[in-house]
């Protein structure tokens, strides 16, 4: 599951859970309209849950202006049925459609949630256009909630309203995490099952094979590092569109005996422990919760500098961070991170500690309910 998606599903479960009125309004993945994701496993989950939802047969994550079109109206009408008080918009695209629908539709509390800029991940006219929009529609923004301080700051030094900080929060990404002993646990079952041994220093990512977990970079790095440490093992968690194209890679690399493709896993946490270091080779990211789990399970992480990782590379010693592409400097950071691994366990296990207190799903929740009520019209 991607973290946005992820977020969605999360806090409106324990809105459901809770007797509040909430629905999803959403699109559906498949392999024609979809660049990324090809399943609905989130939307099952929703399914399961009871929570009421609406799929709109028109919203898809490719732009397609007699779809987006479509899209638009579909989104007004259903805000116009159910005139819900609030709207919580996610992901760029939507965050467009959805706020020019509730514009439309009268809905007067627009809350747009920032995981990430969509002109961040764009070059060229595709970066002016998304950037202009995003100013545009600035407009039609009651709140703003940013999973890192990063993306608001650049939305205001590219141009960007600066009176956007008055009215926008910084809800970092928060999840549950397993007990620290039973992922330790989890550890030595996993590493026998991939036929590690101790000795094994094991470097792993999870994500989606797809253009923005860019794992071709995380192929390329591994074979760098695999130069200079006949123990390194490596270890892809996730499915995806690019799959082909790692499987080719890794083989005319020689790797094909080091590295490990596990395809798609329900519950990830154990791998984050079962990990020596985390490695996020993304071209774009908003901040990961892949992130926040591998530094809750005490693992060193290993990051190009962009958006959130920025502010978890200024916050924590175990975030090393470099210049995106820096494939040189990205190999050095891992020999740092090797060392921290076993070195520096006291600051890995501080830096866990602090991350399951202060990013965890029930302050996320809360600090979001916060704002919805922060929005609701003052008692007459």
């Amino acid at each position: 599951m991607g973290g946005a998606t992820q977020l969605v599903y999360d806090i409106t479960k324990r809105m459901h859970a809770s007797g509040q009125k909430v629905m999803i309004l959403t699109g559906r993945s498949n392999q024609e309209t979809s660049s990324s994701a090809w399943n609905n496993r989130v939307l099952e989950n929703v399914y399961e849950a009871g929570i009421p939802v609406q799929v709109c047969p028109h919203l898809q994550h490719r732009i397609n202006l007699p779809n987006d079109l479509r899209a638009l109206l579909w989104i007004t009408a259903e805000l116009k049925k159910h005139r819900p008080r609030l709207v919580h918009i996610h992901s760029s695209k939507a965050g467009i459609l959805g706020r020019l629908a509730c514009r439309l539709a009268g809905i007067e509390r627009v809350v747009l949630h920032v995981h990430g800029w969509s002109f961040s991940s764009a070059r060229g006219l595709t970066h002016r256009v998304y950037l202009e929009l995003e100013k545009a529609f600035e407009k039609l923004t009651t709140e703003y909630i940013f999973v890192s301080r990063q993306d608001m700051r650049d939305f205001i030094r590219l141009g960007g309203n600066p009176h956007i900080e008055s009215r926008s929060h910084v809800i970092y990404p928060g999840t549950d995490f397993d007990p620290l002993e039973k992922g330790k646990a989890r550890r030595g079952e996993l590493r026998e099952a991939f036929g590690f041994e101790d000795h094994h220093h094991v470097v792993g990512s999870i994500g989606r094979l797809d253009h923005q977990k860019n794992p071709q970079l995380f192929v390329t790095i591994a074979a760098h590092y695999a130069e200079a440490h006949r123990d390194a093992r490596f270890v892809w968690v996730g499915e995806g569109v690019e799959r082909g194209d790692v499987e080719r890679q890794i083989r005319q690399l020689n790797l094909s005996d080091r590295f490990t493709l596990t395809g798609f896993v329900e519950d990830v946490d154990p791998y984050f422990h079962m990990f020596d270091t985390f490695a996020l080779t993304s071209r774009y990211e908003g901040l990961p919760l892949a992130v926040i789990r591998a530094l809750a399970s005490g693992t060193p992480v290993v990051e190009f500098l962009s958006n959130g990782m920025i502010d978890l590379n200024e916050r924590f010693q175990s975030v090393l961070g470099v210049p995106h592409g820096d494939v040189e400097g990205f190999v050095r950071q891992l020999e740092v991170a090797r060392k921290m691994s076993t070195a520096e366990r006291s600051v890995l296990e501080e830096e866990a500690r602090w991350v399951r207190v202060n990013l965890n799903e029930d302050r996320m929740y809360d600090a979001i309910m916060d704002v919805y009520r922060n929005l609701e019209p003052a008692a007459s």
